[in-house]
């Protein structure tokens, strides 16, 4: 974990030879890149790439001469194992906790919530073949983490831990479908937390990926053997992890005061610099232009009641 006193300072750095640095403005070119390239080659991209790949593809092009290391720019170091059992255990915790959140709302507006939700496109086939299940379980999780929690919080670490971890998780959470963009923004401080305290993105990868799966399996085995197996399961998991709290309780209590550090960080004096520096760039106000029009297309999709997809 930081130093609570170096909070707001550029991290360490792990340097592997001369290299030109990673700078603030390199993800969001990336980004872009890679949204064309999924505009143009759609068709080819979901058939044998998953487009959060070719983001990391993107990336790996736009500062392919500054002469980085892959596993220095992706932050792909390893870990210890005894490191990867609280990522598990909390996966369990938080996503059983997202959905009984959801279906309690659901049930509290008499199903408006799952209404409003099937209202945009799935980013799962809900046939979940062996295919979609790994693909939504290992590749989507390890490219998202490669490029969020990777490289997009590696180029803001000279702005401080919270923007590090905070910027990419607000991006990152508006590129969701609208029902799960406040689970996916805490998805990623939780996994943009576990990435700055280890320097590495494979804690946040089985943290990501140990949720994903664990939705996967519930909604395999819903269609399979009927939603009352499924609800067996989710209830047995919900209750174990009720107990498990208790055991990783200190680990909790650990990750929350890290939070509260990087939303202190995120918020200080340097607040308004670190903003005009960003978003008076142009890389920076296309993304903005780009969430504005996913906004606006969830608000039109809202009030008239008809899908018109997000872009």
């Amino acid at each position: 974990m930081w130093d609570e006193d170096r909070l707001g300072e550029p991290l360490p750095e792990r340097t592997e030879g001369k290299e030109r640095p990673i700078d603030p403005f390199d993800p969001p070119k990336a980004h872009l890149l890679g949204m064309l390239l999924i505009m143009f080659l759609g068709g080819v991209i979901n058939e044998w790439l998953p487009s959060t790949l070719v983001f990391c593809l993107s990336s790996w092009f736009v500062i392919s001469r500054k002469r980085g290391a892959p596993a220095h720019v992706f932050r792909l170091y390893p870990v210890s194992p005894s490191v990867l059992a609280f990522p598990i255990a909390l996966a369990l915790v938080f996503w059983s906790l997202e959905v009984l959140v959801l279906e309690g709302v659901d049930l509290l507006t008499r199903g408006l919530l799952s209404h409003w939700g099937h209202l945009f496109p799935s980013p799962i086939d809900s046939r979940l073949t062996f295919s979609v299940f790994v693909t939504a379980s290992v590749l989507v999780p390890l490219g998202e983490e490669m490029f969020w929690r990777g490289f997009f919080s590696y180029a803001l670490r000279p702005l401080g831990t919270g923007w590090a971890v905070v910027l990419p998780a607000v991006f990152f959470a508006l590129f969701h479908h609208p029902l799960g963009i406040p689970g996916a923004f805490l998805v990623a401080v939780i996994a943009g937390v576990l990435t700055a305290r280890h320097d590495s993105i494979v804690p946040a990868v089985v943290f990501h990926a140990t949720g994903n799966a664990y939705m996967c399996l519930l909604s395999a085995i819903g269609n399979r053997y009927g939603k009352d197996v499924a609800n067996v399961l989710y209830y047995s998991i919900c209750v174990s992890g009720a107990l498990l709290v208790l055991k990783i309780r200190p680990e909790i209590a650990r990750l929350w005061h890290d939070v509260k550090q990087v939303f202190r960080d995120f918020g200080s004096r340097a607040f308004g610099k670190n903003f005009r520096l960003l978003f008076r760039h142009w890389s920076y106000i296309l993304i903005v232009l780009e969430i504005a029009l996913t906004v606006a297309t969830v608000i039109v999709t809202t009030v008239t009641g008809e899908p018109v997809g997000i872009p």
